[in-house]
């Protein structure tokens, strides 16, 4: 026993250095840089809590919860509206697995580009001058002046390309699980003579509401913590739109320099993102014992 304990403690060893190295200590020095002043001069000075009484007197900081708030919400909304949608059609009304495979293939491409190419593909298509592809269209129908379409709607603009990003993830969860469910079920609703809708909100809804738990939580705790698509779309703007907590902790860690300013708010979102999953746990827990 103690030799087979020996070899797993070896195998193990490398891959608990790794995250010991990559995420244990970085998380470790952001709550230590949290409760410092420390800037681009590199000066440890503990300042206690002066920088969350920042964040509570920025009055931006109202103005970011709101834009974190909408854009975390309606994606939400969206994307597992949209997965559910995909996965009816293309698993229940779709029986054609070689159709069906196709149009998930196609929702994955956003999801495989790679970030910096996907944000100037909108950059490309949305852009201001006549030379922009939308305004070319929009151009056609209409006798006007070529719009600014990022700096007109840049939410809008920023939640369709995070939407579309995150679709294929859900939809191929969703489909699986809807292929899960006994035939049988479906065979009595139509003898029964349910309609599809009924069969949609009776059996198929109700054995994937784990699943559609699980999604939900999942982008939720994604949203939450990754910027990286609207940076490279509007970078937080124009002037703080766009700006989301995330992205805040960005631009004043590396923007402004203001490392433990940074740290500070990183902190903040780290225990919204611990108080929503214990918040989630407890949910499931409970419909479970139900």
């Amino acid at each position: 026993m103690k030799n087979k304990n020996g070899q797993a403690y070896m195998f193990l060893t490398p891959f608990l250095i790794l995250v010991t190295i990559f995420y244990v200590i970085p998380a470790v020095l952001t709550v230590v840089m949290s409760f410092t002043n420390l800037d681009s001069s590199f000066v440890w000075e503990f300042n206690h809590f002066k920088n969350f009484i920042k964040i509570f007197k920025d009055p931006n900081t109202l103005v970011i919860v709101r834009n974190t708030l909408i854009f975390v919400g309606v994606a939400i909304v969206a994307t597992v509206f949209l997965n559910l949608l995909f996965a009816v059609l293309t698993t229940y009304f779709v029986k054609t697995e070689r159709y069906s495979s196709i149009f998930k293939a196609i929702l994955m491409i956003p999801m495989i580009t790679p970030a910096v190419v996907y944000s100037v593909l909108w950059i490309w298509l949305l852009e201001a001058g006549e030379g922009g592809m939308v305004n070319r269209v929009y151009l056609s129908f209409v006798d006007s002046q070529p719009i600014n379409w990022i700096a007109k709607y840049p939410m809008q603009i920023v939640l369709c390309a995070t939407i579309l990003v995150n679709i294929a993830y859900g939809t191929i969860i969703f489909s699986s699980a809807i292929k899960s469910i006994p035939e049988n079920q479906f065979k009595a609703a139509h003898v029964d003579g349910a309609g599809e809708w009924e069969i949609i909100k009776s059996i198929i809804i109700p054995n994937i509401r784990y699943h559609i738990q699980f999604i939900a939580l999942w982008e939720a705790l994604g949203l939450l913590t990754n910027y990286v698509t609207i940076l490279l779309i509007t970078n937080g703007g124009p002037g703080i739109q766009t700006e989301v907590w995330s992205l805040s902790a960005y631009h004043k860690a590396f923007n402004d320099q203001q490392y433990g300013y940074g740290a500070a708010i990183s902190l903040m979102l780290i225990l919204v993102v611990l108080v929503l999953m214990i918040l989630m746990n407890k949910v499931m827990q409970k419909q479970n014992e139900r």
